[in-house]
């Protein structure tokens, strides 16, 4: 649909008179974060069809011609059409300013049916400039060809509509009589044709031409609704500290005139319009919707009568949304979540329920969901991801953002919006593709739509923002830095990052060796295992905060930096790992152990990680849980059982607490194991859930006990691979703003006899290790933590090795280390 914001009953608006949509949501996916990559007609289009952002493809305005910019650009219907499929299109698929007179021939195995190609009712004809079925509307155009033809003009049409083209319309003609009535009736004539045929599949595009401006439907459509309960925008000035090049004057709206209506400019280039006619455009846009609503149940009712129902994919989507008066705009033509904020309903006949996605998507995401979903391979250059893990309700969130832009002048904004905010920078004279320093930044936007939805407060500069500014320009950073092979400098002015590197001490290591050593070298502290529920909180009404005193006394004697390892782990006590405790006893004692450990923590200045939760999820990807006895490594935690989504409720309830009461502290979810894709992309999806919950989660950690399993056994034997798989993963984390956490790195040895070998292959592999964390300085926080100092005894005849040998003397990896904390000084 053309120009289509979610005034759709199924994505929360009860205004709308949408039953057809409504009923077809409810077994589909109803994207209801879902973001245009450009809001104006040819640009999304063109990326939407492609799957990529309006830089790559350089269709940015409404007169570029893709394939001009870039001939071999591959489309969606091009690419099924290669894979055997027949694709049709008719109707407004692509802009066809931005395509060839074919509506990009490449795409289609037939010709494209343009609009002027449809049949209409004789006793109705074509609707007059492709709109209008009122009959004065009709004659006084007429009139006006009539009058352009005496007076010698070559174009009739522009003769016309620079002198008459009203914005809204109505009449008594039936729905066929308009164009998306006509091809409403073209698309059940194909699906006909298509219900018998066997051989090839097809892949069919209807493109509907409202609610695009002129509201011109059938008067029955107007009638669902009374006009005197439409209400105007609430909220109609520029955000506070907004910048003016975020906002237009609704040229497109102004260029819709009749003798009678004309428009002024205020002096800060908005357009002035009265309550009454700023109702009238509103009913205008419902009655529009409703009118295409009713099209698109004609097209479904056949598809079932056929029978094709039951094995074709479906997507519903509008190309961009449309301001009706927020912030005295209208039209598109901006990054505001009115202009953004596109529709987008995926039915796959496999599922049979609804589903609704509250993470962020973009259209670039149709391209390689349509491929995945058929069973196609997809194209390795498309810039979207599959948004199948979502429709089949397997994952909560596929991407951290989505992001759009528009060019205003010579000045380009790039929105990115999270699941709760939305960050814009505005470059001037330069595109993504460019590299971009700090001096390119023209202005900068923050909304948080939690406390804001109406966009009224621009706060990317108050002063409680500046850490999550901060995060939003790494983000933009990095997403810019994937656009151009020239790397980017200076986008944000900073320091050069440091690697931050800390170490372990037990409680029995103070007051010894191991305190002067730690002492020698570092200023960031783990507190080995005190803090953890085992030894602080062993049973209800039993606290022990001796260990985690003495190691905060020492901190504050020695100005040290804190984190605190793991509150809601494994290391549990044998009182939660008894079988028979229920859910309820493990729930109660949890949430006061955490409670409290939030609140103490939270009073300490040198504390700024805390571990929130550790050791969560298994290399195979499945959650870590209970087992029989309580002498096992086991995680009696997951018996409070699972939220209505599937997640654990002890992960949602500690964040949640540590949320709460721990607002002064970096919040961390801590994983052990290897570099294993199921384990990790669970940790990832667990995070984003958290945080589309309103949760904060701002690190991620990996315990790093190098050859400690099979799961760690990579490192040694593919370490190439393995270091790459670390890359990726800080890379996701930076992009996500989380901070990475290197937790508790050491080494096993597995033969004593040739120590000197097994320590120089340990020093090399640290090495590698911290190549990578350095990479990694600049897009993010990095930090790298040394679990103890020297060897250790795990079990009869298992050594884990630090920097220090059995007798406290350095070993190459001290070498190693010493030259990165001086590297970093």
């Amino acid at each position: 649909m053309d120009d289509l914001k979610p005034t759709i009953g199924s994505f929360g608006d009860l205004m709308a008179q949408t039953p057809h949509m409504d009923e077809f949501s409810k077994k589909s996916t109803v994207f209801l974060n879902n973001h245009t990559q450009q809001a104006i007609c040819g640009p999304s289009r063109a990326s939407l069809m492609t799957g990529k952002r309006p830089d790559y493809t350089k269709v940015r305005d409404l007169k570029t011609k893709m394939r001009d910019m870039v001939p071999d650009i591959v489309t969606i219907p091009q690419y099924f059409k290669e894979q055997g499929y027949q694709t049709v299109g008719l109707g407004k698929i692509f802009d066809p300013r931005c395509v060839d007179k074919q509506r990009d021939k490449p795409s289609w195995s037939t010709p494209f049916l343009p609009e002027h190609k449809l049949d209409y009712p004789s006793a109705y004809g074509p609707p007059a400039i492709g709109f209008y079925q009122n009959p004065d509307i009709k004659e006084k155009i007429r009139a006006l060809r009539n009058e352009a033809k005496s007076k010698g003009e070559k174009n009739l049409g522009k003769y016309v509509r620079d002198r008459y083209k009203p914005p809204f319309a109505m009449s008594e003609a039936p729905d066929a009589a308009y164009v998306d009535g006509a091809l409403a009736v073209q698309t059940i004539k194909l699906l006909d044709s298509y219900k018998d045929q066997k051989t090839k599949p097809f892949f069919l595009a209807v493109g509907f031409k409202r609610p695009h401006l002129p509201f011109a439907a059938p008067k029955k459509y107007w009638d669902l609704y009374d006009s005197s309960k439409f209400e105007i925008a609430g909220f109609q000035g520029n955000s506070k500290n907004g910048p003016p090049i975020a906002y237009h004057s609704s040229g497109e709206l102004r260029s819709y005139i009749t003798p009678e209506i004309s428009y002024e400019v205020s002096e800060n280039k908005r357009v002035v319009l009265s309550k009454t006619f700023q109702k009238k455009l509103i009913h205008g846009y419902y009655a529009a919707t409703s009118f295409v609503d009713a099209q698109i149940g004609k097209i479904l009712d056949k598809l079932k009568a056929t029978g094709l129902d039951k094995n074709t994919i479906v997507v519903v989507w509008g190309d961009h949304g449309w301001h009706l008066g927020d912030h005295g705009l209208w039209n598109k033509h901006s990054n505001f979540e009115q202009a953004t904020r596109s529709p987008l309903i995926i039915y796959d006949p496999s599922i049979k329920k609804q589903i609704q996605v509250t993470s962020p998507t973009e259209f670039v995401d149709i391209f390689p969901t349509l491929c995945e979903a058929s069973g196609l391979e997809i194209p390795s250059n498309l810039d979207g991801v599959s948004l199948l893990p979502l429709v089949k309700g397997e994952r909560l969130s596929v991407k951290p953002f989505a992001v759009s832009q528009y060019t205003n002048s010579n000045k380009t904004g790039y929105s990115f919006r999270t699941d709760r905010y939305r960050y814009t920078v505005w470059i001037e004279d330069k595109k993504s593709t460019d590299p971009i320093f700090q001096g390119d930044i023209f202005a900068e936007e923050l909304y948080d739509y939690k406390l804001d939805p109406n966009e009224t407060q621009n706060i990317s500069e108050a002063e409680d923002k500046s850490n999550l500014m901060r995060r939003f320009q790494k983000l933009a950073a990095n997403y810019f830095n994937k656009q151009t092979e020239t790397p980017l400098k200076n986008f944000i002015k900073k320091p050069q990052n440091k690697l931050k590197i800390g170490a372990t001490l037990n409680h029995y290591g103070l007051n010894s060796k191991k305190e002067e050593l730690f002492l020698k070298d570092f200023r960031f502290l783990t507190p080995a295992n005190a803090a953890k529920q085992s030894r602080v909180h062993p049973q209800p009404g039993v606290w022990q905060w001796d260990r985690t005193e003495d190691f905060l006394e020492f901190s504050r004697a020695n100005q040290l930096t804190l984190r605190i390892h793991g509150p809601v782990s494994p290391q549990a006590s044998k009182w939660a790992k008894e079988d028979h405790r229920t859910a309820e006893e493990l729930e109660a004692v949890m949430i006061d152990f955490m409670t409290a450990s939030a609140k103490r923590y939270n009073q300490e200045p040198m504390v700024k990680h805390m571990d929130v939760v550790n050791e969560t999820i298994l290399p195979s990807g499945n959650w870590f849980g209970p087992k029989k006895g309580t002498n096992l490594w086991e995680n009696p935690w997951l018996k409070m059982g699972f939220d209505k989504n599937g997640f654990p409720k002890y992960i949602v309830k500690a964040f949640e607490i540590a949320t709460k009461y721990a607002p002064n502290i970096k919040l961390v979810y801590n994983q052990n194991a290897g570099m294993q894709k199921p384990m990790w992309d669970k940790l990832k999806e667990t995070v984003l859930y958290l945080r589309s919950k309103g949760l904060r989660v701002d690190g991620i950690g990996w315990q790093g006990h190098l050859k400690l399993s099979r799961s760690t056994s990579r490192f040694t034997e593919n370490s190439d691979q393995a270091l790459k798989d670390l890359s990726e993963l800080i890379d996701w984390a930076h992009s996500n703003n989380l901070d990475f956490h290197v937790t508790e790195l050491d080494y096993k040895l597995t033969d004593q006899s040739n120590l000197a070998a097994e320590l120089q292959e340990q020093a090399q592999l640290y090495q590698k290790i911290i190549n990578v964390l350095q990479s990694k300085v600049n897009t993010g926080v990095v930090t790298l933590n040394l679990w103890d100092l020297g060897q250790r005894l795990k079990k009869p005849n298992i050594y884990f090795q630090s920097i220090y040998d059995a007798n406290l003397k350095p070993t190459p990896a001290y070498t190693v280390i010493k030259n990165a904390i001086i590297n970093n000084q």
